[in-house]
């Protein structure tokens, strides 16, 4: 018999790695356990002023005056701080500190180990 000609098979790579998804919960729980983070309304409107924050987080339902108020005082500094809005709610990201009540904004100062300030890049 003949050999029948086959189209030879082209090379696929089979890899059992797995694409690398960015967290954004398990790097704040990072940035609270080996960096310094504030958060509270508060207390975040007491140090914007300070220009003591590389990135501010705040929740997807939080309240529309302190949105425009850290807006306001970020076009009024020098350094910009970078704002990102949290896809989750402020339960959302009380659960993400480990904390059992709401929080609608986080300042990071220090980001520690973690790799939440690649989210400026990120969202640009």
């Amino acid at each position: 018999m003949a050999k029948k000609n086959r189209p030879q098979a082209t090379e696929t790579v089979y890899s059992r790695k797995k694409e690398k998804v960015f967290d954004v919960d398990m790097n704040i729980k990072v940035a609270y356990k080996t960096g310094n983070l504030i958060y509270g309304k508060k207390k975040i409107l007491k140090e914007i002023r300070q220009n003591l924050f590389k990135m501010i987080i705040i929740s997807k339902n939080c309240p529309k005056d302190l949105e425009d108020e850290l807006n306001y005082y970020n076009k009024l500094s020098k350094d910009k701080v970078f704002i990102h809005k949290y896809y989750g709610s402020s339960w959302d990201l009380g659960l993400a500190l480990a904390k059992p009540y709401m929080i609608s904004s986080i300042g990071i100062i220090d980001p520690g180990d973690s790799d939440i300030l690649s989210l400026k890049t990120k969202s640009n």
